[in-house]
């Protein structure tokens, strides 16, 4: 692709009339790039079409097999990610919720207490949605 794009740069400037010396200079350049991608196609055993065509094919497969692949492991990264900060809000807060129940559910508790009980909430509310509604340990994420 860089290949392409410089020829297509020098190709602008000799239309924009640059010189002899920069015409033969693009020449040579181009017969080198030619040259370069002959002697990769003989090495390769791709001087075929068909072969070529077969060999595209196959690494475009490929690359698209590890895009899903990246893509996975993303998803699974920033899941991961999301119940960790679940696992250590649940952590923090279960002393509060834990008093919140001993309290009798008191509404002047929750009140003093809001954002840690809402906290926790979710963080259950996460949990629960997993299929074992168990809570994972960091070390097993």
């Amino acid at each position: 692709m860089r290949g392409f794009k410089s020829l297509l740069l020098r190709q602008a400037k000799l239309q924009a009339g640059k010189g002899a010396g920069y015409e033969r200079w693009a020449k040579i350049f181009n017969l080198k790039q030619m040259a370069q991608t002959m002697n990769y196609l003989t090495e390769n055993n791709l001087l075929d079409y068909k072969d070529l065509e077969k060999k595209a094919q196959t690494i475009t497969d490929n690359f698209n097999q590890l895009s899903t692949q990246i893509r996975d492991a993303e998803k699974r990264m920033t899941e991961i990610a999301n119940l960790k900060t679940h696992i250590i809000n649940y952590s923090k807060t279960r002393d509060t919720y834990t008093a919140y129940r001993k309290a009798g559910y008191s509404k002047k508790f929750y009140e003093e207490h809001t954002a840690e009980l809402l906290l926790h909430k979710a963080a259950k509310a996460a949990f629960d949605e997993l299929d074992d509604k168990k809570i994972p340990t960091i070390k097993a994420l």
